[in-house]
């Protein structure tokens, strides 16, 4: 039954994406479905997203639970109102990226494209990218989809593995797989497009850490034990 959990939600990571970025490429004038790197892309990402949710499902339940809550948490979770809000336009503007870069690729050609080396790097840091967001997630069972409070579950500072490099490691994970499919699906515009979900992202980090030094002992500590949000040392 885990594995089947795990099956699914591996598939539902990936379908949706899939549809936005196919479906845009086949329609948009010189476009098609059959759009080999977007294919690879796919079926990479797809491999890494249902491999990742079967391992959660099967070996670590607890942090594969967390995960399945929706980006709004119930209100007894006090999730602040502005990552509810945040987090639905930051949804809207992903998918209206996914769905922007099959049409720059194919029709606006805004900037040249990238070379093969810069591509092949890109799908690379992808790739690195979406296996490094399921490694943080392995190593933290409290790593839910939405800003919450967890103390009623008992919730710890996770300091090991990635956590002990970066205090985001999800959030760089994600942010790789944004830069880097941008390159491999060949569109400059698509990368500049995606510091939008870059500054996104760091809105939201702010008010999460706002949250877990308010709630979470320990917290401010490990702030400053670990200086890096997203880059080690640096960011």
């Amino acid at each position: 039954m885990r594995f089947v959990e795990g099956l699914l939600a591996g598939l539902a990571a990936v379908l949706p994406i899939a549809a936005i970025l196919l479906v845009s490429a086949a329609l948009v004038p010189g476009g098609t479905l059959v759009w080999v790197r977007a294919l690879w892309f796919l079926a990479v990402y797809g491999a890494i997203a249902v491999i990742g949710n079967i391992a959660l499902a099967t070996l670590r339940p607890d942090s594969f639970r967390v995960r399945q809550q929706g980006v709004i948490a119930k209100k007894e979770k006090k999730q602040p109102l502005i990552d509810a809000v945040g987090t639905a336009i930051f949804l809207t503007y992903a998918s209206a990226w996914v769905a922007f870069i099959p049409i720059d690729v194919f029709w606006l050609h805004l900037l040249p494209a990238p070379s093969p080396v810069i591509s092949a790097a890109g799908g690379a840091v992808a790739a690195f990218g979406l296996a490094l967001s399921y490694v943080a997630i392995w190593e933290n069972r409290f790593a839910a989809p939405n800003v919450q409070d967890q103390s009623r579950r008992g919730q710890q500072v996770v300091d090991t593995g990635v956590y002990a490099l970066v205090r985001h490691p999800i959030y760089a994970g994600h942010l790789m797989v944004f830069c880097g499919a941008a390159l491999w699906l060949g569109s400059y515009a698509a990368l500049i497009a995606a510091a939008g979900l870059a500054l996104a992202t760091v809105g939201r980090i702010r008010v999460e850490e706002g949250l877990l030094r308010a709630n979470l002992p320990g917290y401010v500590d490990y702030e400053r034990r670990v200086r890096g949000r997203l880059i080690p040392f640096i960011l």
